[in-house]
């Protein structure tokens, strides 16, 4: 059988000319390429018969099934290939070119490889002041990629993986033709520029060393290493190069020069750009030890690229294939779902809550205490929110469903009653109401805020009204001022839905505390601003009707478990006064809830900043709308809501959506109007055009991540992928109404 090699990248610069020498040589090659830059470098032997293609990503090689079996080397040339495609995005750089490459060795030694062969670089020796450097010269990388090369050097020569040879070849500056022609590379550009411009601009100074290696030659050193008795690479580090080919890069331009006699270059050096990274290096161990000597002629080399330039052989040199970093910043720019890379390496989940080791002693201690369910850390815990909103009255319970629907039953809301509310919310704001035998009455809402319209509120009430439950959307207060004067001419008390509202306020009031309502309805669910796991909240200022909804959230009985069976318990005997629920907050999730009570007003700071991240970032992007922000009100902004213009988009919002969550943005629709739910429908008799306003934001609303936890290098993702999406499937820069949805499609790997 042939010996089987896997090449990764290997349909790179060097990896199009290593792949079709090896199959000369006799070799079965398998190549693992994202292919970046398409198939054509490997056009020549793609039908050959030992040749495969896995089109596949490093990064996701769980996707790469079978990939290393029957391979005894693996030739790992994938990385992202020069300095300023590393710096594009270095957490993509650190994945690559370090994570993968670990990830890869360990699973090639778990697959018995035999030779591990990994392109490092003599960029490691970056700033060493040393005339010459060698293998045992200390390294001094100044950029990324250096830096991430040196730390796969480190990482690989440590790695437990017995049975498996493992070498680390320093190339040196590559240069020559190549199937992936590169003219981003210091030879080839300035043979590009001699032809094209009759000019050579040398910047750093020229007086910085560089070594130099024809791509053939490369080709060539890794054949060497695959020959090689495993002895003399086991673990070893090789500079790859030819002594003769270290060059000061005026040097080089001059060569250059000299190489195209007829087309009289001019060299124009640009002397206060000292670059730092200076290297000539010495290749004694691998001319000497492996027997390696590069052997291909730079004056020839030039000439051959020269005429390969001029017979346009090469086509459109100015064509982004030929630049690295231009060819990744197309990639960066295009969708993810259109083959382009997304703009995170790892998700970004939509929410998370901030949880930290105070919390998680007081939840210890409670568990200890051994006193779970509703007892005295419940007790405090409603009386530090009482203090916080300046309610007089805080009854904690398990969820903000039971909330409202606790003030549903204890203000007597039942069959032949109606309430009104804004229909976009979560459905529990008005399922609450069904569960009491009355209905909900949706009153459309203000696109600008998604806050319910209080003229329309107005409009829809009638004598069968016995509440209005407005929703604090987002964490921004509703019109209260005048969603209270109707209340008070109708007589009809308002219960606020402030699930989202914890911390917010209204005319320097905090909600929990208005005078207008009659009571507010909190959620601690994970998500929320402060969480208790699950649980919620009753706040008011009506001591009556703070007692009744006290006795209906524990079963309608006089006496907790607390006051029954506590230390101090003085309850021996309680009465059923009403047929109440079972919707009491415990001891854990209160524990949790003091804690995150303390931080709360920091977590809005925080998401405050945040929040004017994206709408700053937003403000003169048409396809997307940020909603109103009201004056005289402090906005909580448990979410950030954009509205898309879908009319200049060539999508709508669902595939927006899911576009984002390939970009590794993951987001949340709050909400899709509840008039157009089957449920409500179905009950209720209405229809779409019902609800104009609501139908129609609908259709176009997405909250993006927004939570303390997040980072300002999170936030600037996301509002990169969305301007992404916008570029590539906006109308207006396009004008035929086709959008951007044309954007350059590669070719996706796995």
């Amino acid at each position: 059988m042939k010996e089987r090699v896997l090449i990764t990248g290997g349909a790179g610069y060097l990896g199009a000319v290593l792949a079709p020498l090896l199959l000369d040589e006799g070799y079965e090659v398998t190549v693992v390429d994202r292919l970046h830059f398409g198939r054509d470098p490997l056009a020549p032997i793609l039908d050959h018969p030992d040749f495969h293609l896995i089109e596949g990503d490093v990064r996701q090689l769980d996707a790469l099934n079978g990939f290393l079996d029957g391979v005894r080397t693996v030739v790992h040339l994938a990385a992202l290939s020069n300095d300023p495609s590393c710096d594009l995005r270095p957490e993509r750089t650190e994945r690559i070119n370090y994570y993968a490459t670990m990830e890869l060795a360990r699973r090639a030694a778990r697959a018995g490889v035999e030779r591990f062969l990994f392109a490092s670089s003599c960029s490691v020796y970056g700033s060493n002041p040393a005339p010459v450097v060698d293998e045992r010269s200390d390294l001094m990388p100044v950029s990324l990629y250096a830096e991430m090369k040196k730390k796969a050097e480190e990482g690989l020569m440590v790695l437990p993986a017995p049975g498996m040879a493992i070498t680390a070849f320093r190339m040196a500056t590559l240069y020559g033709l190549s199937p992936r022609m590169r003219f981003d590379l210091a030879v080839n550009l300035m043979a590009l520029h001699a032809v094209q411009r009759g000019r050579i601009h040398v910047l750093g100074g020229g007086k910085q060393w560089r070594p130099f290696l024809h791509v053939v030659d490369a080709a060539r050193a890794y054949l060497h290493a695959m020959r090689a008795p495993l002895e003399l690479i086991d673990h070893q580090t090789y500079n790859i190069g030819g002594n003769e080919q270290n060059y000061q890069i005026g040097e080089l331009a001059t060569l250059v020069q000299q190489a195209l006699p007829d087309l009289k270059v001019a060299i124009e050096t640009v002397p206060d750009d000292d670059d730092k990274r200076s290297y000539r290096v010495a290749f004694d161990k691998s001319n000497q030890t492996l027997g390696f000597r590069a052997t291909c002629d730079m004056e020839e080399a030039i000439t051959e690229m020269a005429r390969a330039i001029q017979s346009g052989v090469l086509g459109d040199t100015t064509d982004l294939k030929y630049y690295t970093v231009k060819q990744l910043q197309r990639c960066d720019q295009t969708p993810a779902r259109l083959g382009g890379d997304p703009v995170r390496e790892t998700p970004l989940l939509f929410a998370q809550p901030q949880i930290g080791q105070e919390e998680e002693q007081e939840v210890i201690d409670t568990l200890r205490s051994g006193w779970l369910t509703r007892g005295p850390k419940t007790d405090a815990f409603e009386r530090e929110l009482a203090e916080y909103t300046g309610a007089q009255h805080a009854i904690a319970v398990s969820s903000c469903t039971a909330a409202l629907h606790l003030c549903l039953a204890a203000h007597d809301v039942g069959p032949g009653d109606e309430v009104i509310t804004s229909p976009i919310t979560f459905p529990a704001t008005a399922n609450v109401v069904f569960h009491q035998g009355a209905t909900p009455v949706f009153a459309d809402i203000d696109p600008q805020t998604l806050n319910i319209d209080p003229e329309d509120v107005e409009r829809r009430i009638t004598g069968r009204t016995k509440a209005i439950v407005p929703v604090h959307m987002a964490g921004q207060p509703a019109d209260m001022q005048a969603l209270s004067e109707i209340a008070r001419r109708h007589g009809i008390p308002l219960i606020e839905d402030a699930a989202h509202a914890i911390g917010s306020e209204y005319a320097g009031q905090r909600i929990g505390n208005l005078d207008s309502s009659l009571a507010a309805c909190f959620s601690f669910y994970p998500i929320k601003n402060m969480t208790t796991g699950e649980g919620g909240a009753v706040l008011t200022n009506d001591d009556e009707f703070a007692d009744r909804v006290r006795l209906l959230s524990l079963h309608g009985i006089t006496s907790d478990a607390w006051k029954r069976y506590g230390v101090n318990g003085s309850k021996q005997h309680w009465e059923t006064l009403e047929p109440g629920f079972k919707y009491n907050m415990t001891d854990i999730q209160a524990a949790l809830g003091r804690v995150q009570l303390k931080r709360l007003d920091g977590f809005i700071q925080q998401r405050t900043r945040y929040a004017a991240m994206y709408a700053d970032a937003f403000r003169n992007l048409p396809e997307v709308t940020v909603l109103r922000q009201v004056s005289d009100v402090r906005h909580a902004w448990h979410l950030f809501i954009i509205l898309l213009r879908t009319d200049l988009l060539t999508i709508g919002r669902d595939e927006f959506v899911q576009a984002l969550r390939e970009e590794n943005i993951l987001t949340g629709i709050h909400f899709r109007s509840l008039h157009i739910q089957p449920l409500y429908q179905q009950r209720l008799g209405l229809h779409r055009q019902d609800l104009p306003q609501a139908a129609d934001v609908s259709d176009r609303l997405l909250s993006l991540p927004l939570y303390p936890k997040m980072t300002e290098r999170d936030v600037r993702d996301v509002v990169e992928a969305v301007q992404k999406l916008v570029r590539s499937y906006g109308k207006l820069s396009h004008g035929d109404g086709a959008g951007r949805k044309q954007a350059p499609q590669l070719v996706a790997g796995a």
